[in-house]
């Protein structure tokens, strides 16, 4: 079912994090139960995970799927923790009361965390399968290795697709803070650009997502119209979720979700899962810097610490090469 490819190149050996252990390419070898889409997407991406990942694959993919799943699928860094909690309080009714009391982590949970992180003790598939239905359930894996019964029982997927040049800015220092990498921003760019970095690629990603965009139970939102024009953004995420709120009622939730509330709202800003994953890396002074994982939330922040050469090389070598022939465009 799965081909494992371990990764020996100098720019993954650079990137590796003790955290996760050996990086290696996670392949599906018969992708015919795929949905087919708009036709644009040719194969299904793969993905760069961690060896641990290979005793799991099998299960992730056999997971039960239920109809009344509400799935958030993004790249990392591109607005995966804002758009479950917009979702979740779509909804359930905009209750901020229980979305105070009951952290993020527990009200949408992120599926394969215990196969990246083998140090954590909580089996994270085994609590999204004892979850209480409706279930919310995060991920952020590519399409081919997620659960075969997304594509027959067809739950509603959420998908947030952003910018490379920002989202490689963001995931280098999530990167740091979080697996504890201690290497140079160069060889993480490096790296990068050859696809040798957890998760990655980023783009066949989003474009299997895009070619699914027209499917009724699939919603596909950009990070930037969230932040340009959330207004609009709500009113599509309550009618995919067949809601109904007054105009008060979603300009009191897009203060919720603007970046200066939810930075500050230990319900839903991760500073859980940021001391989490800190002490896993045998951090005793646990976020000594004051790191935030909402970080800046800003567009175009990368070409505040991108050099030139590299967003040209990150333009032409990646982004407009893979998105060559089809017509999806990341906003700017």
């Amino acid at each position: 079912m799965f081909t494992f490819k371990p990764l020996t190149s100098e720019q993954a050996q650079a990137v590796l994090v003790p955290c996760s252990g050996p990086s290696i390419e996670v392949h599906l070898n018969d992708q015919s139960d795929l949905p087919s889409g708009d036709g644009t997407r040719k194969v299904a991406a793969y993905c760069v995970l961690n060896d641990n990942y290979k005793a799991s694959a099998e299960r992730i993919r056999n997971l039960t799927v239920y109809e009344d799943d509400l799935w958030i699928v993004t790249a990392p860094k591109c607005g995966t923790t804002w758009t479950q909690e917009m979702m979740w309080l779509v909804d359930h009714n905009l209750d901020y009361t229980a979305a105070a009391k009951v952290n993020l982590l527990e009200r949408s949970i992120f599926l394969e965390f215990c196969t990246i992180m083998p140090k954590f003790e909580e089996d994270t598939i085994a609590a999204v399968e004892r979850m209480q239905r409706p279930r919310h359930i995060k991920s952020h894996l590519p399409m081919a290795l997620l659960p075969k019964q997304l594509w027959t029982v067809r739950p509603r997927i959420v998908y947030c697709a952003r910018n490379p040049k920002d989202m490689v800015i963001s995931f280098y220092h999530h990167y740091c803070h979080l697996h504890g990498y201690m290497g140079t921003k160069e060889a993480f760019f490096e790296a990068i650009l050859h696809d040798q970095v957890l998760y990655q690629p980023q783009i066949p990603h989003t474009l299997d997502f895009w070619s699914i965009r027209n499917e009724p139970n699939v919603l596909f939102i950009h990070y930037e119209e969230m932040k340009r024009d959330m207004a609009a953004v709500l009113v599509r995420a309550s009618r995919f979720l067949d809601k109904s709120y007054t105009k008060e009622q979603l300009a009191q939730l897009e203060h919720h979700l603007s970046f200066d509330v939810m930075k500050n709202n230990n319900a839903a800003n991760h500073t859980v899962l940021l001391d989490i994953l800190q002490t896993l890396n045998g951090r005793d002074d646990v976020n000594p810097s004051g790191f935030r994982f909402m970080r800046k939330g800003k567009i175009g922040s990368h070409r505040e610490e991108l050099t030139d050469e590299y967003i040209a090389k990150l333009d032409t070598t990646r982004i407009k090469r893979q998105l060559q022939g089809t017509d999806f465009r990341f906003m700017e």
